[in-house]
């Protein structure tokens, strides 16, 4: 007994450990980015209205079927009434119900009906395209909170990497102060440098806990959960073997302009300005309607059994009829002119709109491409830059520890090579993000693997 109960308790544990590596799990930007797009409430809203367009698609189609109502009716009349048959005044108290069924069609409405089912088309395209952005946006916005944490991520490690050096350059400095080698100012200007050192990792801690709450906010993430996020892409030795590319911005911006769906929701905004602009002309139309139908009724004196019986009187009131009607619209205080130009001013109104989204575009593509190129160069640069810098420092520090160098010189060599590895990190990760941007921009998802949660 004893020995399954162990057993049991292993199986527990193992199960607890599982669980505990699950929830420990490293969270990848496309992993945020997705879950950040499921939780978001401005998309859930977007998918809403988009549905509400489908919705009004489809009444759009319904319009030209025909409508068909029925109805029934009953009275009790008891005092002085009209007798329906002489059409005299009596006193008597009557019981009579009618019944009917109509349908109806309207025939011509200016053409109204066929441009609503275009433009409910139109903004159904368009409440597709606020999806679409609203779900792109909130990744976008995701992946930047995600590169700033992990940027901070970075500037905690070079800030600790930084106060070992400055811990272990106090602790050789103090044991040269015991043997006559250095002085008590020299002692004093490290534990300065490793007392700022300390305070810039504190520093640092609190902007990556910061940055942490923000991403988590633009994932709509529990505040008080754990997330480690992934920083494989911190550990790149190199961005050497990366070459420059010859993409021009304009074969960027041939694809953005037909995928990008800020743009197209503009282009279907315009599309529904012009569909209402022919609509408004129903104003100014006549309107041909056809309609038929059939009634009948059943009518009897209380207290007098002289009448037919309910089948005989449906039968015999059986009624059937149909027609056509137009409607002239004479004057209708100058509504249908006045909507007309507004409809028209309108649909101007988005053409400008939809221009100037193309421009705003274009400079954006623009900018993103340039961006990742001059990012790219920067890094190759920097990488240089530190690995000179590094070694400037350590032969700084060799010389200081013989004599030869003074604490400040050491300082600012050390001071000089943070700047770099941070400047290094920063323009890192910046150009990982302008190539995600580019590649959104030439039609890409810009979640390339979607994880479900």
């Amino acid at each position: 007994m004893k020995r399954y109960k162990k057993i049991t308790v292993l199986l527990f544990l193992a199960v607890g450990c599982g669980l505990a590596a699950t929830a420990q799990e490293a969270w990848d930007v496309d992993r945020c980015m997705s879950y950040a797009v499921k939780h978001n409430r401005t998309v859930k809203q977007r998918r809403l209205e988009a549905d509400n367009y489908r919705l009004d698609r489809l009444k759009a189609i319904g319009s030209f079927l025909p409508g068909i109502s029925a109805s029934a009716g009953v009275q009790y009349n008891f005092g002085r009434s009209v007798d329906p048959e002489t059409n005299i005044y009596n006193n008597v108290s009557t019981f009579n119900n009618s019944y009917a069924a109509e349908a109806s069609m309207t025939l011509f409405r200016g053409g109204s009906l066929v441009n609503e089912v275009r433009r409910s088309k139109a903004a159904l395209l368009l409440g597709k395209a606020a999806l679409q952005e609203a779900q792109d946006n909130t990744a976008l916005e995701t992946f930047q909170a995600y590169i700033d944490a992990l940027y901070y991520y970075g500037t905690i490690r070079l800030a600790e990497k930084k106060l070992a050096e400055s811990d272990s350059l106090l602790y050789k400095t103090r044991r040269q102060e015991e043997l006559g080698l250095k002085g008590r100012a020299d002692v004093a200007q490290m534990e300065a440098q490793q007392a700022t050192d300390a305070y810039n990792l504190t520093h640092q801690r609190n902007l990556y806990e910061t940055a942490m709450l923000t991403l988590k906010q633009k994932m709509n993430y529990p505040a008080g959960d754990s997330l480690l996020l992934n920083t494989d892409i911190l550990d790149i030795q190199t961005f050497e073997s990366i070459r420059l590319t010859d993409e021009h911005p304009q074969d960027v911006l041939r694809i953005a302009l037909s995928v990008n769906p800020t743009l197209r929701q503009s282009e279907m905004n315009k599309q529904v300005a012009r569909m209402n602009r022919k609509i408004a002309w129903a104003n100014v139309l006549p309107t041909i309607s056809f309609y038929g139908g059939i009634s009948s009724s059943y009518y009897k004196e209380l207290h007098n059994h002289d009448y037919p019986d309910f089948k005989t009187q449906l039968d015999n009131n059986l009624g059937e009829y149909f027609g056509v009607t137009m409607s002239i619209p004479i004057f209708n205080r100058m509504s249908g002119s006045i909507s007309l130009r507004q409809a028209r001013n309108n649909y101007r109104i988005a053409c400008e709109q939809y221009e100037a989204q193309k421009e705003e575009l274009q400079k954006l593509v623009q900018q993103a491409v340039q961006d990742r190129e001059g990012y790219l160069r920067e890094s190759i640069q920097m990488e240089k830059k530190a690995a000179s810098d590094s070694l400037a420092y350590h032969v700084t520090r060799r010389k200081y520890e013989e004599g030869l160098m003074t604490s400040l010189d050491v300082q600012n060599n050390a001071a000089t090579w943070l700047e770099s590895e941070t400047l290094l990190l920063q323009s890192r990760l910046t150009y990982v993000m302008k190539c995600r941007l580019v590649d959104y921009y030439k039609g890409e998802n810009i979640i390339k693997v979607k994880t479900e949660n």
